[in-house]
C-alpha cells in the first residue's frame, strides 16, 4: 500500500529522502545534458571541437615540363 511522506516513520522517511534526492539528480543530469546539447547546436555558425579526423597530403604542382 502506498503511503504519503508524512505517514512514514522515521526510518521510512530518510529512504524516502535518499530515492527522492537520486531520482532528481538522475532526471536533472539528463535535463542539463539536454539544455547543453541544445545551447551547443543553437547557431550552426559556432564550430566547436572541430577536426580533420585525417590530415591531408599537400599535392604541390610542378611547373616544368
Amino acid at each position: 500500500m502506498r503511503k504519503f511522506f508524512h505517514q512514514l516513520n522515521g526510518d521510512g522517511r530518510r529512504i524516502a529522502r535518499k530515492w527522492r534526492w537520486a531520482s532528481v539528480g538522475f532526471y536533472g543530469s539528463i535535463l542539463a545534458g539536454m539544455i547543453l546539447y541544445a545551447a551547443l547546436h543553437w547557431n550552426p555558425e559556432v564550430n566547436y571541437a572541430s577536426a580533420d579526423p585525417v590530415p591531408h597530403a599537400k599535392v604541390a604542382s610542378s611547373s616544368r615540363h
